[in-house]
């Protein structure tokens, strides 16, 4: 898999990225965006990612939770705070578009607690994006985060009403835009609970 430096990272200048971060955590027990993965928080892992992987403006959605700040602090990103995390993930993609630049042509949405995803897997979604369309990443037998969105589903994106489905009602009613691309399917596995997590050596 190439590296996010050339043809992805060039492109990724026109993609922003959206993390979403202000989930409760409560399967899990304790926020564990905070988690140490290889030595820093499992969230700034996430956004280093979108980062390196070329993305700008990157925009996290984080919930009051101070520490969720912190742990983000000194990252060139956009803090935006969604006040009322318990209305589930589509208030947070609502509120993550809302604060895009007005005339961006696209954004990558993605999930925090996704560690094993790398920058250059990013970079290769990135890298399949044509305009009008969605990219989707395919991890063995089913569709997963993050998700390249074209500008005109901004407006039905900031639509969303059924909490926890996400962006993937907008992706499921325009089959004829999406974009496939394969992907590692340890990179589409999520922390949900505690059982998830390996604790990696640091």
């Amino acid at each position: 898999m190439r590296r996010p430096g050339a043809e992805g990272r060039d492109r990724g200048r026109l993609i922003a990225g959206i993390l979403l971060a202000a989930g409760l955590s409560s399967r899990f027990g304790r926020q564990k965006l905070l988690e140490p993965w290889h030595g820093e928080p499992m969230l700034r892992r996430a956004a280093r990612s979108f980062l390196e992987a070329g993305l700008t403006p990157v925009i996290a959605v984080v919930s009051d939770d101070p520490r969720l700040a912190e742990a983000l602090a000194g990252l060139p990103l956009t803090l935006a705070r969604n006040p009322q995390p318990e209305r589930g993930i589509d208030s947070s993609i609502a509120m993550g578009v809302h604060a895009l630049p007005g005339a961006h042509p696209a954004a990558l949405i993605g999930v925090a607690d996704q560690p094993y995803l790398s920058a250059e897997a990013i970079a290769q979604l990135v890298s399949a994006f044509v305009p009008g369309t969605i990219v989707v990443p395919r991890y063995g037998d089913h569709r997963g985060n993050p998700v390249i969105f074209d500008r005109r589903f901004f407006s039905e994106l900031m639509r969303l009403v059924e909490a926890d489905r996400g962006g993937q009602v907008v992706v499921t009613a325009h089959p004829e835009a999406v974009i496939e691309v394969e992907l590692p399917a340890s990179m589409g596995t999520d922390i949900d609970r505690p059982d998830d997590w390996p604790y990696p050596a640091v």
